[in-house]
């Protein structure tokens, strides 16, 4: 289908308040062509209307229209490193054509942090979860045998009420 086709029905979807259905026809049209701009501000713009502002932040990252609440609710829902917020604009490598100053100050900030070498999700605000060291042999053979033991107990328990049954 066409893109002039599918964005019409886009806006057939949108004039019947039909909004996921919307947002689903320009995210297959984006994965068609990452770089179109156009496509990425109509996205964020579905988002905006449904209230999700952290999409909208990220579909509307590299536009000159995006607000700062919802470029701090996209920072939010990827807070891991600046990498993952770079991953998902899906970009693939080049720089988009055609950003406004905003926009192009803004993703050459998003590089530089993710290519950074204290960008890393260890560094970046938010739950952080203990790195445990890998099993030991003897550890794992412990464990197996303290599975086998559990097993055999509870065969054990099931035929033992089972004769009283």
């Amino acid at each position: 289908m066409a893109k002039l086709e599918v964005l019409a029905k886009v806006d057939a979807d949108l004039e019947r308040g039909h909004t996921h259905l919307a947002a689903q026809r320009l995210n297959s049209l984006i994965s068609a062509d990452l770089y179109d701009l156009d496509l990425r501000a109509r996205l964020a713009a579905v988002h905006r209307r449904t209230g999700n502002a952290a999409e909208a932040g990220r579909w509307g990252y590299l536009t000159e229209d995006v607000t700062p609440a919802e470029l701090t609710a996209f920072a939010k829902a990827y807070y891991r490193s600046a990498s993952d917020q770079l991953r998902a604009l899906t970009l693939r490598g080049e720089t988009p054509r055609g950003l406004g100053p905003l926009a192009e100050a803004r993703f050459a900030d998003l590089v530089d942090r993710a290519s950074s070498p204290a960008a890393s999700p260890h560094s970046a605000p938010g739950p952080t979860r203990a790195v445990e060291p890998p099993l030991s042999p003897s550890d794992a053979v412990a464990g197996i045998i303290f599975l086998t033991m559990l097993v055999l107990s509870v065969i054990g328990v099931v035929t033992v009420v089972r004769w009283f049954l």
